[in-house]
């Protein structure tokens, strides 16, 4: 887990075509703080480097002003990431702040589905990426020999005083943050599905998230 200032690794600007905001939203999620409403879309595209037409998923953020009497911001769009396959989204807010999480990858013959979760805590006048977090199943041989990726499906995001919780379902029998500082082989754990605890996630120093699987 790492802070990444207001920019993000992987993170795309601002939305620069009107035509993007015109696609088909396919999938939603909002939340209100502080008289602004805040919204998490995935929109379906044509994937552009596909041969025939394979769908291509954009998942942005969106704010509006619901009460000008509460909200100043400047409503604006942000595109989070893309994805192959259909993401799962959710977003959530509390009195310490703003996040939103996706699940995003696409199929690789040989392996299946590779999914990962991303999560953000976001600047909620701008839209940035204050912090950026990542969860990532695999594969892991019980003998240690090479292994692959798996894959981790969002379900609920929830914010707690003191921490937040990313929980899922797990494909593989291993998880670990994503980028991993881990050495392979990754721990193996048992169960299908997860709980990601990560304590202080608004504190300003970057702690690694607990795991529970069952």
């Amino acid at each position: 887990m790492r802070i990444l200032g207001t920019i993000a690794v992987g993170i795309v600007a601002l939305l620069g075509s009107s035509a993007h905001a015109e696609l088909p939203v396919v999938n939603e999620a909002r939340v209100s703080w502080q008289g602004c409403d805040y919204s998490v879309k995935v929109r379906q595209d044509a994937d552009p480097s596909a041969p025939y037409y394979q769908p291509l998923y954009r998942i942005s953020v969106q704010s509006e002003v619901v009460s000008s009497g509460t909200c100043s911001l400047t409503p604006g769009t942000v595109e989070l990431a893309t994805s192959k396959l259909t993401p799962r989204i959710a977003i959530a807010a509390n009195a310490e702040g703003l996040v939103v999480a996706y699940s995003f990858g696409e199929y690789y013959r040989g392996f299946g589905n590779w999914v990962r979760i991303r999560t953000h805590r976001l600047d909620p006048s701008t839209l940035g990426s204050v912090k950026v977090v990542g969860l990532q199943g695999h594969f892991v041989p019980s003998n240690g020999g090479a292994g692959g990726p798996g894959a981790t499906y969002l379900e609920e995001l929830s914010l707690h005083t003191g921490y937040l919780e990313v929980s899922g379902t797990l494909t593989g029998n291993s998880i670990t943050e994503d980028p991993t500082t881990l050495s392979w082989p990754y721990p193996i754990v048992q169960g299908s599905r997860f709980v990601a605890i990560y304590p202080d996630f608004f504190g300003s120093t970057p702690r690694s998230p607990h795991f529970v699987t069952f």
